[in-house]
């Protein structure tokens, strides 16, 4: 985050004609699980979570098109992806002949420039330019607890190829469970189909600086603020001065940089993770009688062999990791899990 100003790309779905699934999964780097059930028509499968969150899927086989390849990453699973990263994956992409289908660009205001409820006002007053035709505020409730989870103002259709959500970022994260202070609105244009693939050709052959400015300038493109009202001329409108706090607002999302997320992970963030996202799944398997706990200890055992640095930076976490690699050598799974951490002779 450069001056309270930052960007992050939020989404990247893409499909190549032709292409196999070990060279995208060495492409966008990740740990990779086939799973049992196929994906919007293609028969196989291959999910991915990352490790701050989200989501990922690599799809082949569809019947119309055996060798076509499909990939759907969302938000979190590239929060650590640079812009090189972003830039090397959508040069292959049109390098094969491939079309992307999603690309999320978001904007990031930590200054506190406008809330919410001007942007709103502004768009009710007809201080909008804008091609959208449909603008909608929405208040985002936590059904468990009964927390408010943030306003959102939405602008266009989810069904359209073009759809802007404006959000309080800040009160999104403390709901839940992380620490955010200070003012944080996130301006998030999500692009589809043949727009989506023209950002991603700008995306492809700009240098940072350069697509980040581009970025803006199309942003202003689908929607600017300007001193006018819904009455006057619509070429009067177009010309009309820009709002000052729009002005203060795109100026800085152009000196923004790409922000990329380092997030460390605990044993307590995994704990949260399996009680709310595993545990109900890891009881069937237990009850099943074409399961069970046998086999499901079996295969977490058996998934020991498939840890890399992340789980065993995990493992040791507190500990020396040099001496956790050398009780990892002589631990046997068959001894227990704990004895992989136990202290030496216990």
């Amino acid at each position: 985050m450069r001056n309270g100003w930052a960007f992050s790309i939020g989404w990247l779905r893409f499909t190549v004609p032709s292409g196999t699934v070990d060279e995208i999964k060495s492409l966008v780097g990740g740990d990779w699980v086939e799973d049992q059930k196929g994906f919007q028509g293609y028969r196989h499968c291959w999910l991915s979570r990352g490790d701050h969150g989200g989501l990922g899927r690599i799809a082949s086989g569809a019947r119309r098109a055996p060798k076509e390849v499909h990939v759907d990453l969302s938000q979190e699973l590239l929060s650590d992806w640079t812009y090189d990263k972003f830039q090397t994956v959508t040069q292959w992409v049109l390098a094969q002949k491939g079309h992307v289908g999603r690309i999320d660009i978001a904007m990031d205001d930590r200054t506190g420039v406008i809330g919410l409820d001007r942007i709103f006002k502004a768009v009710k007053v007809g201080q909008c330019v804008s091609h959208f035709r449909k603008c909608q505020v929405l208040d985002g409730l936590d059904i468990g607890n009964g927390q408010k989870t943030g306003k959102t103002v939405a602008l266009g259709s989810r069904q359209s190829d073009t759809y802007l959500r404006i959000y309080d970022k800040a009160m999104e994260q403390r709901t839940k469970g992380k620490a955010v202070s200070g003012k944080w609105i996130r301006w998030e244009m999500e692009w589809k189909n043949e727009r989506a693939n023209a950002v991603a050709l700008a995306l492809s052959t700009l240098a940072e600086d350069a697509f980040q400015k581009w970025a803006v300038g199309v942003f202003r493109t689908t929607v600017d603020f300007r001193d006018c009202t819904r009455e006057d001329d619509p070429k009067d409108r177009c010309y009309a001065p820009l709002l000052d706090w729009w002005t203060v607002l795109t100026e800085g999302m152009q000196k923004a940089k790409l922000q990329i997320v380092k997030a460390t992970k605990h044993i307590h963030d995994v704990k949260v993770w399996a009680e709310k996202s595993l545990a109900p799944m890891l009881g069937l398997l237990c009850a099943h009688p074409e399961a069970g706990e046998r086999w499901l200890v079996k295969t977490i055992v058996e998934g020991v062999d498939r840890w890399r640095a992340k789980h065993v930076a995990l493992l040791q976490e507190g500990q020396d990791l040099a001496k956790t690699k050398r009780k990892l050598r002589w631990w046997r799974p068959s001894d227990g899990f704990s004895a992989a951490y136990a202290p030496s002779g216990a």
